[in-house]
């Protein structure tokens, strides 16, 4: 019997599943047992509504479970949030969350919360997204601490403004943490086109969208502009920058000084970072068109 049941919000498998993960976690989905105990407890915790549950956990949902003896949820917490961090990183576009964590010790059982759940669109566990995982957990893959940490507050952040200058902050740290005051935009501009354009045009159309969008950093910073809806579409492609960014650093394995040298090296060579360096594992985004536009290959 597992001493921890925490259903992952918001996310399904397309079958049954068992996973093993680091510190005797392992992940599955498709268990009647654990999803009927899961809402046995959970159902009536969830104040909001009582059909709330159904909305946000399904019997195909992911469940993180533990059954090491003597565990401490206290001792456990950062390896459950490690757990939530990875999946939403591995995810294109699907956002879960882990906001309930069920402890038992039968005939006792615990419940313990831990956050609010994040909204977004349904995180499913196929394809490259479960690669990916697969990959982040199986190797201690060291990602850039402030670039992850940004991403994910962005996440949780329910103002569109406050996601844009999260995102922003890990992009800066990632690529011109030496930037200085009126180069900034500058170094932004050139090794973010270079980074993810292919071609002059590409690289055109991304400087440009850089320029553009840290100038509505910068209004949101100093005067407090509000821009609501506008945003969308600008910080859902800066989201998928900065996820494509923390992912390609962690998987290549390279420091952030060897990424800044690289990015440098770029601009010598007139290459794309593709084509200099061949990296095995590398997600390009792009900006198709003016005004709309996202392409990840």
């Amino acid at each position: 019997m597992p001493l921890l049941i925490a259903p992952v919000f918001n996310s399904v498998s397309p079958g049954p599943l068992r996973l093993e993960l680091p510190n005797g976690f392992y992940l599955v989905s498709g268990n009647e047992k654990m999803y009927r105990l899961a809402e046995r407890f959970l159902r009536n915790e969830m104040n909001e509504n009582r059909h709330f549950f159904d909305k946000r956990v399904e019997e195909n949902s992911l469940f993180v479970c533990a059954d090491t003896p003597h565990m401490k949820l206290k001792d456990e917490r950062a390896m459950v949030e490690e757990l939530e961090n990875k999946l939403n990183l591995a995810s294109l576009d699907g956002i879960c969350s882990i906001p309930y964590v069920i402890t038992a010790n039968p005939p006792t059982y615990g419940i313990n919360y831990l956050k609010r759940s994040l909204e977004g669109p349904q995180l499913k566990f196929s394809g490259q997204t479960r690669e990916v995982f697969q990959s982040l957990i199986s190797v201690n893959r060291p990602l850039p601490t402030l670039a992850f940490r940004r991403y994910m507050l962005s996440l949780e952040k329910e103002n569109i403004e406050d996601q844009l200058l999260d995102l922003w902050i890990a992009l800066e740290s990632l690529f011109v943490p030496d930037g200085k005051k009126g180069e900034i935009t500058f170094k932004l501009r050139v090794r973010m086109a270079y980074y993810f354009g292919e071609t002059f045009a590409e690289r055109k159309r991304i400087s440009d969208f850089i320029k553009s969008s840290y100038n509505h950093r910068s209004e949101i910073v100093h005067s407090g502009k509000q821009f609501d809806s506008v945003l969308d579409q600008e910080v859902l492609l800066l989201r998928r920058m900065a996820r494509a960014a923390i992912l390609n650093i962690g998987m290549e394995g390279i420091s952030l000084q060897e990424m800044r040298v690289r990015l440098d090296e770029l601009l010598l060579t007139g290459k794309s970072y593709t084509q200099q360096y061949e990296p095995a594992f590398f997600e390009r985004v792009s900006i198709v068109c003016e005004n709309v536009t996202l392409s990840v290959q």
